[in-house]
């Protein structure tokens, strides 16, 4: 197996010149797509979905259920005519966070009707694993007080037997998935955190349990892993030493937060630094994840720098997030709906010029 040493900085330098069309082709194998050897071929944005509790959301703000908030086909219409060729998608695991981990129906049934319509739209997807055995939503927002206690769970970093059960789930997504044209990668673990809520150390050893429970079933559809402490590069070694090189590694970049999570009123400025973030490892890399407040300023600055990095790295990426298209939602949670801002989606229609790729 040939490998090559990934180095991702992610600095100063922006964007120059147009980005040209390409002659749209069809990827002959799955995993070649994630390949930073020939340039990104993947690019797209982000859509975050999870399980709708009416008695904590009402009857509109996500939507009729089980899931929400509901993606509409004219965002991913939206989506796809601006050029991109990737939806990524984060949202509840096949099985329940509950023993006994049994297979959820009603999930099987809204992935296969994502992978379908995101097929019909031109755009591959990747199942980034959100919720599971172990695991809830709310594991995202630890310490808020929004929703009752009791719908938080973490449990997973510290229960062998939910360990298990959620390496089978993502063994049974590729058997029940791997071979839809559209599903383009399956991201193991959304954002794993152990090492912030007293697990550290433990991620390496599940990302290799997880890997173990996926050997004989569908290699052309690639897992992909995250670093622990949420996708940060800085955890990237240790991954990719405890899963070997031929995994793509998927980073997120929220850096500096100071910028991209700014708050209501504040005018914090965009100042290029170089080298923010750096991974330096064996095999392929991408950025599953980066993005800002929309409201914030010099963000076409921001979105040329990150964008220009990751396209040096051969990095395919995923802005966070692209409008959903459900309008209860968006107008209280739509603070980092990108395209909403009409600059940064021009720059962005630009970059997803260069995509030449779609599902068969």
């Amino acid at each position: 197996m040939t490998t090559r040493r990934a180095v991702l900085a992610m600095g100063a330098g922006l964007c120059t010149g147009a980005f040209a069309p390409a002659e749209l082709r069809i990827a002959s194998a799955k995993r070649d797509l994630w390949r930073n050897a020939g340039g990104a071929k993947l690019r797209g944005a982000v859509f975050v979905q999870r399980r709708v509790y009416p008695e904590l959301d009402g009857p509109e703000f996500l939507g009729p259920g089980p899931f929400g908030q509901p993606v509409t086909d004219a965002a991913l219409e939206s989506l796809a005519g601006a050029n991109a060729n990737l939806a990524s998608w984060s949202g509840p695991g096949l099985f329940s966070e509950t023993e006994p981990f049994a297979l959820d129906p009603a999930v099987e049934d809204h992935v296969a009707d994502w992978l379908d319509r995101c097929r019909a739209h031109g755009l591959y997807t990747t199942l980034c694993l959100r919720s599971g055995p172990g695991r809830s939503a709310f594991a995202f927002h630890p310490g808020e007080t929004w929703y009752p206690a009791q719908l938080y769970d973490d449990s997973l970093w510290r229960d062998a037997e939910k360990q298990a059960a959620w390496a089978e789930m993502v063994a049974e997504t590729l058997r029940r998935f791997g071979g839809h044209p559209a599903f383009a990668g399956i991201k193991v673990i959304d954002e794993p955190n152990g090492a912030d809520i007293g697990a550290d150390g433990v991620w390496p050893g599940f990302a290799r349990r997880i890997k173990a429970a996926c050997v004989g079933l569908d290699h052309d559809t690639p897992l992909i892993f995250s670093p622990d402490r949420w996708g940060r590069a800085e955890r990237a070694a240790e991954l990719r030493a405890a899963i070997g090189p031929e995994p793509v590694l998927a980073v997120h970049d929220y850096s500096p937060w100071a910028y991209t999570h700014q708050g209501p009123g504040e005018r914090v400025r965009f100042v290029p630094a170089r080298d923010i973030a750096q991974i330096q490892a064996e095999g392929d890399v991408a950025v599953m994840e980066f993005g800002v407040v929309r409201r914030a300023p010099d963000i076409e600055d921001y979105l040329s720098a990150r964008i220009a990095a990751f396209e040096r790295a051969g990095a395919n990426w995923a802005v966070f997030r692209w409008s959903s298209g459900w309008a209860p939602y968006e107008a209280k949670e739509g603070a980092m709906a990108i395209d909403e801002n009409i600059p940064a989606q021009l720059l962005l229609r630009r970059a997803f010029a260069r995509n030449t790729v779609r599902p068969g």
